[in-house]
């Protein structure tokens, strides 16, 4: 009985770059491996997408959408922004080898500046001048995709590898290498919910202070 392959549209190669990415890293992407992903021949590709880059503008598209969640919740300031920020950081944790899209994704796409739209919704009609606003989303942006980047790096240089590369060198690191094995060990989701925590009340006291 012949394998019967599915269709290919925008959606499946969104989904199958995705797949190859979360799989492989994002170098790991080019339309010959997508192609091969999908069964059919490169040239097939270019029936969807005119090039790489809008397939990775596409990819970047559907992830940003996930971290939208609900948009208008209720609730304070701290609490919209603490969910927003939340959002971003769940589809982080599931998109690790993604980063550099969903970096890129917050102003290049649509459903990314709707995330932006909205956070600076919430801090403008907190109190927030526009400057103290853009603070504090580089602030907490900073927070939750510089935990990401320590995720990414725990996937392509493994606490294994690092401790090796370590061994030999007690003489030079002593110190480093009394901590050793606990620096690669960025999984921590308790510590994320604290540090926002102690980000957000450091911007709920510059409001005060300047109000």
């Amino acid at each position: 009985m012949p394998i019967t392959r599915q269709p290919l549209t925008r959606l499946r190669i969104v989904e199958l770059a995705l797949d190859i990415i979360d799989t492989e890293g994002l170098p790991a992407l080019n339309m010959r491996r997508l192609a091969a992903a999908a069964g059919v021949k490169p040239m097939s590709l270019y029936h969807h997408f005119p090039s790489k880059d809008s397939i990775l503008g596409a990819v970047a598209e559907s992830i940003a959408a996930a971290a939208l969640g609900d948009q208008h919740a209720a609730g304070t300031w701290r609490e919209r922004t603490r969910l927003l920020f939340f959002g971003l950081h769940d589809l982080v944790q599931v998109h690790p080898r993604a980063l550099p899209l969903i970096t890129k994704g917050v102003l290049r796409t649509p459903s990314g500046r709707r995330w932006m739209e909205e956070l600076m919704s919430v801090l403008l009609g907190a109190g927030f001048t526009p400057d103290a606003a853009a603070r504090v989303y580089h602030l907490l942006g900073a927070f939750t995709l510089g935990l990401g980047y320590a995720q990414l790096m725990s996937l392509e240089a493994p606490a294994a590898t690092i401790i090796g590369e370590l061994t030999g060198h007690w003489a030079d690191c002593p110190n480093l290498l009394r901590v050793g094995l606990q620096l690669a060990i960025w999984d921590q989701p308790a510590d994320f919910a604290a540090g926002l925590d102690i980000l957000l009340e450091r911007s709920a006291k510059e409001l005060e202070d300047a109000g």
